[in-house]
């Protein structure tokens, strides 16, 4: 076979593969637009059940239906007991509901598995928060900080600086809310500029009133 032809059918296998790749997610899309209906439409075509019962779980989360939403994780965890997304899901459910022990329950069970995964360090402080135990939250929020300062993503440094102003400890939410315009600026994420540097001049003003 001529060299040519060999390398034509590379090119149009890897292109093929790349495309498969790269095809968009339909139902988050339905699901970001806020197009329930139709998401629950897409995900019915799922073939991996364990997917789509975790998504089928995000919808009705979002729709407000908890305890539709709580049946199609536990089938999602039924199918596969190690599903990440299901169990991580369902945790952040029981937060909803405001099943806050429960919720952490099935947080430390997760950071024994996913010891360095800062979403679910970050779910436990704010469990933590809800249960009045602000110590607990506070020193979390420490430690995920000071071990993962350079990974943690725009919206991370956001929840942080939430949670940190929640427990009246300014001074650190406003190096967290620093960290959150900075890397919105570098990644030209649409953020309102303005308001969010008056917010973080109010945090910096609030410092001498902390706990």
């Amino acid at each position: 076979m001529n060299i040519y032809k060999v390398l034509f059918i590379i090119f149009i296998a890897f292109w093929a593969s790349c495309s498969k790749f790269k095809e968009p997610d339909k139902v988050k899309g339905f699901i970001e637009q806020k197009k329930y209906d139709l998401a629950i439409k897409e995900a019915q075509k799922e073939s991996d059940k364990a997917k789509k019962f975790n998504y089928l779980g995000i919808i009705y989360s979002k729709k407000g239906d908890f305890k539709k939403s709580e049946e199609y994780y536990n089938k999602a965890i039924k199918i596969d007991s190690k599903n990440f997304k299901a169990l991580y899901n369902l945790a952040v459910l029981k937060t909803k509901m405001r099943k806050f022990t429960e919720a952490l329950e099935l947080l430390n069970e997760l950071e024994k598995k996913y010891p360095k995964n800062t979403n679910i360090k970050i779910k436990k402080s704010w469990v933590n928060y809800y249960l009045l135990a602000n110590s607990n939250a506070i020193a979390i929020l420490k430690e995920t900080v000071d071990e993962n300062r350079k990974i943690l993503t725009v919206y991370q440094w956001k929840e942080i600086s939430k949670l940190y102003e929640n427990l009246k400890r300014y001074e650190a939410a406003a190096e967290a809310y620093d960290y959150y315009i900075s890397k919105s600026k570098l990644k030209n994420l649409k953020i309102d500029i303005k308001k969010a540097q008056r917010h973080l001049n109010m945090l910096r003003s609030e410092r001498n009133e902390e706990l």
